[in-house]
């Protein structure tokens, strides 16, 4: 991961879907703390903010896997009635990394990262939080190198969203290739109502014409995590560093740069392909698909780069 000209960190490689939640949706005691917390921050946190967090327990002596306590700390949308909180959660979501690192290296390379002591009492703090709150959910999803078509599917181009409105914005006056790779951002925000209805008619697509399968599975499981959030929240795709690199490695088409406005059309390419794959249309599907995976290879090869 590259500094920037300044200094400054550039956005993980990784993508983020957030549910983002009404003060109403959580617990009267819990709802409180939340109140509290909003007029002690006034200002929004930030991405770079969190990843500052999750690297100072890196570089802690001994490393820090999970954080001792859960902070109460959220990303704030303005919907303008209400705030909608998508709480951190560092605590539950190290303890899932750790899950998900040892399914993908096994225990032997965890311990390469962490010490087995300090393993050992991440599992059992793991355990005793578990047994109190067995219902907990993350309101954020991280997906690495990728952002995956799960996602995609609850998304419609429409609901491109920036600080400015509608695409991302290459700007800065760093040298152009360092720029591009840090400056550019892009979200996708819609209702969660939509992102339900998108989910489940992507799953029908799926399930009638592929029957079971890994991808079924993965937007079945999607679907289930989406019911567990309050009917008036909002779900938005964060490409964090992503989309940095997709302009590094030239993987925008001509019809994603208007005006030195870049906008990756992913969810339009799997649109596309489910529109495709409803009316048995082989060739659309693979057109669709062989679309999203050149542009993805050109991001995934680099996390085997040295």
């Amino acid at each position: 991961m590259r500094a920037s000209p300044g200094g400054a960190i550039p956005a993980p490689y990784m993508a983020y879907l957030r549910v983002y939640e009404p003060l109403t949706a959580f617990p009267a005691a819990e709802r409180a703390e939340w109140e509290s917390w909003l007029r002690r921050n006034p200002e929004p946190k930030t991405l770079a903010e969190e990843q500052s967090a999750s690297l100072r327990g890196l570089v802690a002596v001994p490393p820090i896997a999970v954080p001792e306590n859960e902070p109460r700390v959220a990303y704030v949308l303005d919907s303008g009635e209400t705030p909608l909180l998508c709480p951190w959660q560092p605590r539950l979501r190290s303890w899932l990394a750790l899950t998900e690192l040892r399914a993908v290296h096994g225990d032997g390379g965890v311990r390469l990262f962490w010490p087995q002591g300090v393993l050992e009492r991440a599992d059992s703090e793991y355990e005793r939080w578990w047994a109190e709150d067995p219902e907990a959910l993350p309101h954020i999803l991280t997906a690495s190198w990728q952002v995956p078509i799960r996602w995609l599917v609850l998304f419609g181009m429409e609901d491109a969203v920036t600080g400015d409105g509608g695409g991302a914005r290459a700007g800065g006056e760093a040298a152009e290739g360092d720029e591009k790779l840090v400056a550019v951002t892009l979200q996708f925000r819609t209702a969660m109502s939509q992102a339900r209805k998108r989910c489940a008619r992507a799953l029908r697509v799926l399930k009638r014409a592929l029957g079971a399968g890994p991808l079924v599975e993965a937007v079945e499981t999607l679907g289930m995590w989406l019911e567990e959030f309050h009917p008036h929240s909002v779900v938005e795709l964060d490409y964090g560093g992503l989309m940095g690199l997709l302009v590094a490695q030239d993987a925008l088409g001509a019809e994603e740069r208007v005006d030195g406005i870049v906008l990756d059309c992913s969810v339009r390419y799997v649109a596309d392909g489910l529109a495709a794959l409803a009316q048995s249309d082989d060739t659309g599907v693979t057109a669709a698909y062989l679309r999203y995976r050149a542009k993805w290879d050109a991001v995934r090869v680099l996390a085997r780069a040295n």
